[in-house]
């Protein structure tokens, strides 16, 4: 993660510009004026600058010697109108800089990006381990690696393999991949949701019927796990599956081979099974709702895939996935999120994980009229959560509830009316601890304090890390949404 210093005098477009940085998972600072500008470049250890030459002419001294006499190592990006590209490409050549012309094209700037922050390690540390992921799958996070990393070493083998997670989370996104990068990925993936068809179309569906079997079968017909020969099956909701079926997938599995509805002969198949689901099958074994032996048949290897929200580092790279995605297909050009809405997209939970991500996005395009999503472009459900801040519950007979004692008004308790002054201060000013704190008479760390006493939780996503002491001032602290 790189730290960058966006030095630009239209705050509006550096904060674009951020929040697409945050998207690829770097660190922006902002400044707009020319002494925030060196004072950065001296106490900060900046990867790369991004410049706008309109904040050069403010300086009275030679900008390139400065950077170059603290920072030897900082890349700069000159950004400049088209009326002074010529000081520009003269910067640029002598000292081998990039330069672009205003307004910011986001892509160009990633592409700059990639080639001045590639260096010794830089690689690893960024891509995903294999071309295959990095160009299909979007996430950073350490949970998300670990699953693609277990798909790239077990898609080699013929294991049967179960995969768990929740409803949205990519299961058949990963069993794909798995057959993509399996030996068998020139035959066919054949894919069965099993809670989609009827049980008594499901039998015939799988294992195929001989002519006459039952009314209406006129011809011999070849069943999905057939179809699937020499290549990989892949069974969606297995959870769903009848008992009866259960145990004529256990012959196919054990034996290689089934029996089509009707016939008497047995046929040999070579697949490989995958398959997922959002149940809890141990317990649905417990019911004797779920063969404890088809199970274990499945199971040889297990990839679960955790939720959304157990990995919220993924979600600005997904929300930056489905804007391009969808710029693409609808010929648009939003180019962000503004800060609140960003912050509530951060703070959702998302049920339906990665698929409901994909439904907000889709939503805020079709009621977005500009090219920046705002609050009111976000689902009506969504409108009500609180971005900066949350409280816990006290709710009665926990342990947290408040005993009043005899005569006390509770919209008078002294700690409540302090709670929702701080939850006040907090709505005037989110996301700044040093301003809430001012505008309450008392110091960070009694803030800190007291939104430790009353649960009052500063939201991560949308939360920086603390700065050092002697940057206070507003201009100088690193981008907030």
């Amino acid at each position: 993660m790189a730290k960058i210093l966006v030095a630009l005098t239209d705050r509006d477009d550096a904060i674009k510009i951020g929040n697409y940085l945050e998207d690829r998972g770097e660190t922006p600072y902002i400044v707009t004026d020319s002494s925030s500008l060196l004072e950065k470049v001296s106490r900060g250890d900046f990867s790369v600058l991004i410049l706008d030459t309109d904040i050069i002419p403010e300086l009275e001294l030679n900008i390139v010697k400065f950077i170059k006499e603290r920072n030897t190592a900082l890349k700069v990006v000159l950004v400049t109108s088209r009326e002074k590209m010529d000081t520009a490409i003269d910067l640029a050549r002598k000292d081998s800089f990039v330069y672009m012309a205003k307004p910011v094209n986001l892509h160009e700037l990633g592409f700059f990006l990639d080639k001045l922050l590639r260096g010794p390690g830089r690689e690893e540390a960024r891509d995903l381990p294999d071309d295959y992921f990095a160009s299909r799958f979007v996430g950073r996070s350490e949970k998300i690696r670990k699953v693609m990393l277990l798909a790239q070493k077990v898609a080699k083998s013929e294991s049967s393999i179960l995969i768990t997670g929740e409803t949205g989370t990519g299961k058949e996104l990963i069993s794909r991949a798995i057959h993509e990068l399996s030996s068998r990925a020139n035959a066919p993936f054949i894919a069965v949701n099993c809670a989609a068809i009827p049980d008594n179309l499901l039998e015939s569906e799988l294992f195929g019927y001989k002519k006459g079997a039952f009314t209406g079968a006129s011809a011999d017909k070849k069943g999905l796990i057939e179809l699937a020969d020499t290549g990989t099956l892949f069974l969606d909701e297995i959870g769903d599956l009848s008992l009866h079926l259960q145990s004529k997938l256990l012959r196919v599995l054990e034996y290689k081979e089934l029996r089509r509805l009707g016939d008497e002969a047995m046929r040999k198949v070579n697949i490989r099974i995958l398959a997922a689901t959002n149940q809890d099958i141990p317990a649905l074994i417990r019911e004797k709702k779920f063969r404890e032996d088809l199970f274990f048949r499945l199971n040889v290897i297990n990839i679960h895939i955790p939720p959304l929200r157990e990995r919220k580092e993924d979600i600005p790279f997904l929300i930056r996935f489905f804007i391009e995605k969808y710029n693409k297909q609808g010929g648009r050009n939003i180019v962000g999120i503004d800060a609140k809405a960003r912050a509530i997209l951060m703070q959702y939970d998302y049920p339906g994980n990665v698929r409901e991500i994909d439904n907000v996005i889709q939503h805020a395009f079709a009621l977005s009229s500009g090219d920046i999503i705002g609050v009111d472009d976000l689902p009506v459900h969504m409108h009500n959560i609180s971005p900066y801040f949350s409280l816990e519950a006290h709710a009665e007979g926990s342990g947290q509830a408040m005993k009043l004692k005899p005569g006390a008004d509770p919209d008078l308790i002294l700690t409540e009316v302090e709670k929702r002054t701080i939850l006040k201060a907090f709505a005037r000013y989110p996301q700044n601890h040093t301003k809430t704190a001012r505008a309450l008479g008392i110091s960070r760390s009694t803030l800190w304090r007291k939104m430790k006493e009353y649960g009052i939780q500063a939201d991560p996503g949308t939360q920086q890390k603390e700065m050092p002491a002697e940057t206070k001032k507003e201009k100088q602290q690193p981008l907030k949404k």
